[in-house]
């Protein structure tokens, strides 16, 4: 067996169907005749070569079973029903800032969404940062005023976690950026609570924002961060992916306080 093999199984419709179809519970003949509306005769055949190629077994009261072997399969099947979905803006962009372990759970990511206007997608940017209420994520190279006072009013009220990651060059010179400390009503304070909630990447590859109400996903074009384009979906899996993919940059960041001038502490 290898995977050539494999693959031409898997590219008849009628064994994809049969073997999706056992994905999620062990099923008789006379169950996928009736769910499928296949004949009787074609089911045999899909089965009987499914199980030739092990990615099916069969219980002894004549249940029907998809193998461990079956489901990596179909996994992928999944990942590539995604990736040709959004073939254009994948091969466009820069992939490698995502990391392999979330690039093999695209599969999940069947209801998400491109979008390709600017304004707009920078006003989805703003709205999902407006409207979290349970929590906030997002990661950025971008200096926003008004998304800092947004910040600024959630932290007050505590009723959103709030995490965020910048690109070090929004720094300057070991100092908060020139008029901070301005936009605020009480900077020092603030400042404080970024320390805990906002960290530093050396550089920034990829922007993205996810709450409860749904998730972003810009990434580099030509060396930098093309907001003309995203990836854009409120389902629960997508909010998840972007979650994990927030998490694992959070690991790599650095901590905000050497670049937070000792006044602004309020030492």
């Amino acid at each position: 067996m290898d995977v050539n093999s494999l693959l031409f199984e898997l590219s008849n419709k009628g064994r994809f169907n049969v073997l999706n179809s056992l994905y999620n519970e062990p099923k008789r003949h006379s169950q996928l005749l009736k769910e499928l509306n296949i004949p009787g005769s074609e089911i045999s055949r899909h089965l009987r070569r499914l199980y030739e190629k092990s990615l099916i077994g069969k219980d002894i009261d004549n249940h029907y079973r998809i193998t461990n072997i079956g489901k990596i399969f179909l996994q992928m099947m999944d990942i590539f029903e995604v990736s040709l979905h959004n073939k254009e803006f994948l091969n466009s962009h820069e992939i490698t800032s995502i990391p392999v372990h979330l690039i093999f759970q695209l599969g999940k990511l069947k209801t998400v969404e491109l979008s390709n206007k600017t304004m707009e997608n920078m006003e989805i940017f703003e709205n999902l940062v407006k409207d979290s209420s349970d929590f906030l994520l997002a990661i950025t190279d971008q200096y926003q005023k008004s998304l800092l006072i947004e910040a600024e009013k959630k932290m007050k009220e505590k009723r959103t976690t709030i995490r965020a990651l910048v690109d070090r060059n929004l720094l300057k010179s070991y100092n908060i950026p020139e008029g901070w400390s301005t936009l605020f009503k009480a900077p020092q304070e603030f400042f404080k609570k970024m320390l805990k909630k906002i960290r530093i990447l050396d550089k920034i590859q990829l922007s993205l924002v996810v709450s409860e109400k749904g998730a972003i996903l810009f990434l580099s074009k030509d060396g930098e961060i093309d907001y003309s384009q995203c990836l854009i979906d409120n389902h629960e899996s997508f909010i998840k992916w972007i979650k994990e993919l927030f998490e694992w940059y959070w690991t790599k960041s650095k901590s905000l306080r050497p670049f937070v001038r000792k006044e602004m502490q309020g030492k």
